[in-house]
């Protein structure tokens, strides 16, 4: 056979496809700087111990502690400065990818409260138990004076003046949380205990759930905002009445991965409600792969024993006050107010006024954090102060410095993640979309996607072809998807069919 007959007749081939690398969807945030352990104080041992062991990431094993010290160091005060009362209570929010071990690290936290809840939960059913029966008893001699015809109506309303007003109902007892509503917090803060924790490991059980659906965004968010700054809570309900609420407290820790913290970060209408502004928000380097297990138990040593030692006291001193005061389910917490001492003020107007002077310069991307930063430097001293010393008289000037260093901290992250977070909604939800697709079509030969599948079975935000339709061009223009029209997707020809590029896959 002549050469040209072999050429001929030899097996077309075809060129293998040449994908190119994707262009990044929005600029991922630089490097943070090491979390500021020395400024923990006391906390600063059990946070080291935790980090020799667990070996988690350093901001996210310190957010842990002080919102464990927070919860319930906001039950015996407020830092006042100049007759403005200032709560204690923290909101923060830490970015981790999953397998940070962020769950470990908040149980071990948490550990001393939760257990403490479990006690006082089992306590209160036998006393809300003799409540139950209290209340008949009430409600039956109510209705046989009302039912007695041989008394006269004045001698009706002195039996009844006599008789009195039902018996308070007890604290539950419940006070840690992680995916309520905003009416349910409520419920707990008027049933439960005057303080709660809403604490999520898996903070996008919260932040994905019904309490920030589109419904209830903004009453959750508006709420959120108006307990931490510790106004009363008021509500009007049609089958609840009037609810009017004192002196109630909450601190949050909302752990999340990327995708989640991204799609609040870049929210116009939690910017604009000041809820960012009020959360201490980090995304420390991540551990994963360099870890060895450490065949020891952070509990087990003497400096967590410390720390569950000095938050048990805490906790005990509110506790005994609550328990101990009937008027405590109408008047709620009772609040001393500490100030700062002589020094401490000195420094803080110092802070105070280089913070106001730097809001149109170097802070300006983050003016409305920047300016609560002064008050955050307050909250973080004086949650250290009343963890250190539940009788503190003051606010120290060694303990403002730890919380100015603290608020720097969590200032130079909301400088270093706006870049990262701050990103248009279209482009946030075609990562949302490319995340989704890549989860999809695991198992397929070629990874083959359609828009029909997209639109019937994706996110929320792209349940209609015109909007699906756009976040896939979105993708494809920027090399993650290529446009296979006509191809065959699942046994069947799809008008509209994309292919993933494999290095979009992780």
């Amino acid at each position: 056979m002549s050469a040209s007959e072999l050429l001929s007749n030899a097996p077309e081939v075809q060129p293998e496809q040449v994908w190119p690398e994707p262009l990044p969807l929005f600029r991922d945030p630089e490097a943070p700087e090491p979390f500021p352990l020395e400024a923990l104080g006391k906390l600063e041992g059990v946070a080291r111990e935790t980090l020799r062991i667990v070996q988690a990431p350093d901001a996210l094993v310190a957010a842990s502690f002080l919102a464990a010290v927070s919860l319930a160091a906001q039950g015996l005060g407020n830092v006042v400065v100049d007759g403005r009362v200032h709560p204690l209570s923290l909101y923060l929010l830490t970015i981790g990818e999953s397998s940070e071990r962020k769950s470990s690290v908040d149980a071990i936290a948490t550990a001393p409260l939760r257990e403490r809840q479990k006690t006082l939960y089992l306590a209160q059913e036998e006393v809300i138990t003799a409540w139950e029966g209290q209340v008949a008893a009430w409600e039956a001699e109510r209705k046989r004076i009302l039912g007695d015809k041989k008394q006269s109506r004045e001698a009706k309303e002195e039996a009844l003046e006599k008789l009195g007003s039902p018996p308070n109902k007890p604290w539950s007892g419940v006070f840690l949380v992680s995916e309520p509503t905003f009416e349910g917090l409520v419920k707990l803060l008027a049933d439960g205990w005057p303080l709660a924790g809403l604490f999520a490991h898996e903070g996008g059980g919260f932040l994905g759930g019904h309490a920030m659906s589109k419904d209830h965004r903004l009453r959750t968010i508006a709420g959120l905002s108006e307990l931490w700054d510790g106004k009363p809570i008021d509500r009007a309900r049609s089958g609840d009445g009037v609810t009017l609420l004192f002196n109630r407290r909450a601190a949050v820790h909302l752990l999340a991965q990327p995708l989640v913290a991204r799609n609040l970060l870049g929210d116009t209408l939690a910017r604009d409600q000041g809820i960012l502004s009020r959360c201490l928000t980090a995304e420390p380097l991540s551990t994963a792969g360099t870890r060895r297990y450490v065949e020891e138990a952070v509990e087990d040593t003497p400096a967590y024993q410390v720390y569950a030692a000095l938050l048990g006291l805490v906790w005990e001193k509110v506790e005994h006050s609550l328990l101990n005061d009937p008027e405590s389910r109408r008047q709620g917490l009772v609040l001393r107010n500490v100030p700062l001492t002589p020094e401490a003020k000195g420094l803080w107007v110092q802070f105070y006024n280089h913070i106001e002077t730097n809001l149109k310069g170097d802070l300006a991307p983050i003016r409305g954090f920047a300016g609560k930063l002064p008050e955050h430097a307050l909250r973080l001293a004086g949650v250290l102060a009343l963890y250190h010393n539940p009788e503190a008289a003051s606010i120290s000037k060694e303990h403002l410095e730890s919380g100015i260093a603290l608020a720097q901290f969590y200032g130079a992250e909301a400088l270093r993640l706006t870049g990262g977070y701050r990103i248009p909604r279209p482009l946030a939800q075609a990562q949302e979309v490319l995340t989704w697709i890549i989860a999809r079509t695991q198992g397929r030969t070629p990874r083959m996607v359609y828009l029909q599948e997209v639109y019937q079975f994706g996110p929320s935000e792209v349940r209609s072809a015109k909007a699906a339709r756009e976040v896939l061009r979105l993708l494809e223009e920027h090399g993650y998807l290529a446009h296979r029209p006509n191809a065959e997707v699942e046994g069947a020809t799809r008008r509209d069919a994309w292919e993933v590029n494999p290095h979009a896959i992780p």
